[in-house]
C-alpha cells in the first residue's frame, strides 16, 4: 500500500512503498540470524564436548561420564520394577606390566593394548551387558542378572582371555588384570556405594595378586584400618618423633646363603650375606612387617624420611660387625623407588659411608624392578652414581615385569633376585621351571649373582640346584633375625665347619 506525508513550505511530497523493508527490520533479522548461527555453532561445540566426555578415543568406549549416567538410570529403572536379580559391576584394572609398556615403549603400543583390551571384553558380553573404559588403565563392566556361578563362569573366562599375550612385531606382552566385583543391591543401593565397594575389591585383589576378588564387608573394614594405620605412621614420623625413631622402628636380618656343593640335606657355605629387613613396633597392634606399613609409607611421602633413618641403620650396623671382625659380612639394604628417584639419595648413601668409616664393598643396594625399567634412562644415571661410591646393585623381584631384558645389559648390576613367586609352586608348575631355568642362565651369560628368594621347602632347592642356582634366602634357612640371633646364626655355621644342615 502505497502512501504520502504532505510537506510544507514548498517542498516536494515524498512518496514511499511501505510494502519495502525498513531499516530496523533489518537489522532485527541479521540479529536473529547470527543468534541462530550461533546457537547453531554452540550446539555443535556442546555435541562434540558430550562425544569427547562420552567416549575414550585410545577404545571407543564409553567413559565414566556414561558411566555414571547409565549407572544412575538402570539404579533408578530396577529400584521401581519388580527385577530382584540385579546386577554385577565389576572393576578390570591393567597390572603393572601395562604401565611399564606405556613408559618405555611407543604410545602406538600401549594405545593398541587398550584398543585389543576392550574388544576382547566385549567379545565376552552379553546383549545386555556394558562395558565402560573409566581410565586409562580401568574399565567397568555391567552384567544385570549375573551373579553366583553365572558369575564365576564369566570371571574366570575374562581372566583367561585378557591373560592372553598381545603380540606386536617382535614384542609379546602378557598383562594380568585384577578385578572387584560388587553386586547391587546386596552390596549397596547407591550409584556411589556400590562403585566405591567394587574399587575396595580390586585394590584387594591387586594387593592379593588375585585375578578377581567378590567385596565382602571385611575388607570396608580392612580400608578403615589402613587409614587409622596411616595415621599412626605420620605421628610415628613426624618431625616431633624422628630423633626417637628408633623407639617404633627396629631392624631385622634374613640370612643370604652362597654354596659350593649339597648332598642329602647339607649344603657347603661359601658364604653368608644378609638382607636387612624394617620391621614397626606398632604401640597397640605389635611388630608389624614391611608389607603392612612400607605402602603406606609411600603413598604419604614419609618414605623418605623412614628411608634415611633405614640407610643410616644399616651402614652403621654393617660397621660395626666390620670393626668386630666380620670382615666378609655383607649387608644388603632395600630403596624404595621413591627413595630411589629422590635427588638426594646418592648423597645420603655418600654421607653415611663417609661418617661411618665403612668398607662400600660390602654394602649392597637392593632396587625392586620395577623402579628400573619404568624409566630406564634416568634410572641408569642414577646406578652410575651409586656405582661410583664402591656399593653393590641388586635387583630383587626379579621377573615379575616387562622388557626387563632388554635393559638388563645397560645398568652396572652385580645380582637379581628370582621373585618369589616363581620359587613357591616350583616343582608343580611347568612354566615358572621355564622361566626360573632361563634366568639362571641369563645370570650366569651376564655374570650376575643370582639369589632364590623365598626358598621354603626343600623340593625347590633341589630343583633350583639343579638348574644351577647357588644363592638361597627363605624360611628353609632362617627367617629375619634380631642381630644377636644373625650373628649367632653365622657363628654357628662357622663353627660346624661352614656346613648347613637342615
Amino acid at each position: 500500500m502505497a502512501g504520502f506525508r504532505a510537506a510544507g513550505n514548498g517542498a516536494k511530497a515524498t512518496v514511499y512503498d511501505d510494502t519495502s523493508e525498513s531499516p530496523a527490520r533489518a537489522s532485527a533479522d541479521d540479529e536473529r540470524a547470527l543468534l541462530r548461527a550461533e546457537n547453531d555453532r554452540l550446539a555443535r561445540r556442546v555435541a562434540e564436548l558430550e562425544r569427547k566426555l562420552s567416549l575414550q578415543p585410545q577404545t571407543g568406549l564409553p567413559t565414566r561420564f556414561r558411566l555414571e549416567l547409565e549407572l544412575e538410570e538402570l539404579i533408578e529403572e530396577l529400584s521401581r520394577g519388580d527385577d530382584c536379580a540385579g546386577f554385577s559391576l565389576l572393576i578390570v584394572q591393567l597390572g603393572d606390566a601395562y604401565t611399564i609398556v606405556r613408559k618405555t615403549l611407543k604410545s602406538s603400543v600401549s594405545e593398541w593394548i587398550l584398543y585389543q583390551t576392550g574388544c576382547r571384553i566385549a567379545g565376552l558380553l552379553g546383549p545386555r551387558d556394558r562395558v565402560f573404559h573409566t581410565h586409562e588403565n580401568e574399565f567397568v563392566l555391567i552384567l544385570p542378572g549375573t551373579k553366583g556361578q553365572e558369575l564365576g563362569a564369566f570371571l574366570r573366562s575374562l581372566s583367561t582371555r585378557l591373560s592372553e599375550p598381545h603380540i606386536f612385531s617382535g614384542i609379546n606382552v602378557a598383562i594380568k588384570t585384577a578385578t572387584g566385583v560388587a553386586y547391587w543391591p546386596e552390596h549397596g543401593r547407591e550409584r556411589s556405594a556400590i562403585l566405591h565397594h567394587a574399587d575396595i575389591a580390586a585394590g584387594s585383589a591387586v594387593e592379593a595378586r588375585k585375578s578377581f576378588v567378590l567385596f565382602k564387608p571385611e575388607l570396608l573394614k580392612r580400608v578403615v584400618e589402613r587409614v587409622e594405620l596411616q595415621n599412626s605412621i605420620i605421628r610415628a614420623i613426624e618431625s616431633p618423633a624422628l630423633e626417637k625413631i628408633g623407639d617404633q622402628f627396629v631392624m631385622y636380618y634374613q640370612p643370604k646363603l652362597f654354596a659350593s656343593a649339597y648332598e642329602g640335606r647339607t649344603l657347603r657355605i661359601d658364604r653368608i650375606e644378609a638382607e636387612a629387613l624394617i620391621r614397626w613396633k606398632h604401640p597397640t597392634k605389635g611388630l608389624l612387617g614391611p608389607s603392612t606399613f612400607i605402602p603406606l609409607a609411600e603413598e604419604t611421602g614419609l618414605i623418605l624420611p623412614l628411608g634415611k633413618w633405614l640407610i643410616y641403620q644399616c651402614v652403621r650396623r654393617l660397621a660395626a660387625w666390620q670393626k668386630e671382625g666380620r670382615k666378609s659380612l655383607a649387608l644388603s639394604v632395600n630403596l624404595s623407588a621413591r627413595q630411589f628417584h629422590s635427588e638426594d639419595a646418592v648423597e645420603v648413601l655418600a654421607s653415611a659411608i663417609a661418617a661411618s668409616g665403612l668398607d662400600p664393598d660390602k654394602l649392597t643396594i637392593e632396587l625392586t624392578e620395577t623402579s628400573l625399567f619404568g624409566d630406564p634412562q634416568a634410572a641408569a644415571k642414577i646406578l652410575e652414581r651409586f656405582s661410583s661410591l664402591g656399593v653393590h646393585i641388586s635387583v630383587d623381584d626379579f621377573g615379575t615385569g616387562y622388557s626387563s631384558l632388554s635393559h638388563l645389559h645397560r645398568f652396572p648390576l652385580d645380582e637379581i633376585k628370582i621373585d618369589r613367586l616363581f620359587i613357591e609352586n616350583l616343582d608343580g608348575n611347568r612354566q615358572d621351571r621355564i622361566i626360573v631355568r632361563s634366568l639362571v642362565a641369563i645370570a650366569k651369560g651376564l655374570g650376575l649373582t643370582l639369589v632364590a628368594e623365598g626358598v621354603e621347602r626343600p623340593e625347590a632347592l633341589d630343583i633350583l640346584w639343579d638348574m644351577g642356582c647357588r644363592g638361597f634366602q627363605g624360611f628353609l634357612m632362617a627367617k629375619p633375625l634380631p642381630p644377636e640371633e644373625f650373628t649367632a646364626f653365622q657363628d654357628k655355621i662357622a663353627a660346624q665347619g661352614m656346613v648347613f644342615t637342615f
